[in-house]
């Protein structure tokens, strides 16, 4: 065992400042990858997102994902520290080596971004119908065109699960956010068509009710 740090301590001390550090930052979010994949093995964090660096955007509200993340993060780092070894070992000047790791880096964030949204979006596509939400009110979350000229989001709950969901509307008016709306149709799988609820289409709700 002494021979290994001994080895590790020569190794070690035979680099530059520089390709230490990217070592170092190499290492350590390549083991925080590896803990948050035995984690996730083990079941546990399958559904922490606590990545949420709050209000860090490039997510989609309507599934609480965000471009800056715990995951993201980390693999950006990943991939910028192994390419500033890669490079250095290669014999490039620092600032090329650091343009090369911001790229990979980048990348390495992009995609694993892209393959959480991928995997959170066929998660919701396979437990959520949406048909459940014809009927249902909701609140407007960012504001609807009219005519049906454009999508918006509502804040809605289908099968006990408060969702931000795609909407359009045939109302003649723009939907603006806060205001309350009624789902009266799906405008396919995941995306659902509103009214807005006025005072005179709640008293004749409450009339069919009674």
């Amino acid at each position: 065992m002494e021979w290994l740090i001994s080895f590790l301590q020569v190794w070690w001390n035979g680099m530059g400042l520089e390709l230490q550090i990217f070592y170092a930052i190499g290492l350590m979010s390549s083991f925080i990858i590896l803990i948050q994949v035995l984690l996730m093995f083990l079941g546990i964090g399958a559904d922490m997102e606590v990545d949420d660096v709050s209000g860090a955007d490039g997510g989609d509200p309507s599934d609480g994902l965000h471009l800056l993340s715990v995951r993201t993060i980390t693999a950006f780092f990943m991939g910028f520290g192994w390419t500033g070894v890669i490079a250095l070992r290669n014999s490039y000047i620092l600032e090329i080596a650091l343009i090369f790791a911001i790229f990979v880096g980048l990348t390495f964030m992009a995609v694993i971004f892209y393959l959480l949204k991928s995997l959170h979006s066929l998660r919701e596509s396979g437990t959520l119908d949406y048909q459940n939400a014809i009927g249902a009110s909701g609140v407007v979350y960012t504001p609807i065109p009219p005519h049906e000229s454009g999508a918006g989001q509502v804040e809605i709950t289908i099968q006990g699960r408060l969702c931000c969901v795609h909407a359009y509307t045939t109302s003649e008016e723009k939907l603006l956010s806060k205001s309350r709306v009624k789902v009266i149709d799906l405008v396919d799988p995941q995306t659902l068509l509103v009214e807005p609820i006025t005072k005179k289409s709640e008293k004749s709700d409450e009339v069919k009710a009674v």
